[in-house]
């Protein structure tokens, strides 16, 4: 079975922190699906739509300015 790689631009702080979380043999990928098996995508989800419910929006127009793209 061939195995499907990928880079994953991360900030070198952040990159330094998922540092901290391997241990022995583990890869970046044991971790990260570690991570993620902790918060599962229905918790995401559900805070998600909580956020569009409750809190302003931002048009994208703001958005661009703001990150000045």
């Amino acid at each position: 079975m061939a195995i499907s790689l990928t880079t994953v631009p991360v900030k070198g702080d952040t990159l330094r922190r998922l540092r901290s979380y391997k241990t022995g043999g583990a890869t970046y990928d044991d971790v990260l699906n570690e991570m993620m098996d902790e918060i599962p995508p229905d918790s995401f989800i559900q805070e998600h739509l909580r956020r569009l419910r409750e809190e302003d929006t931002v048009s994208w127009d703001a958005v661009r300015s703001r990150r000045k793209l």
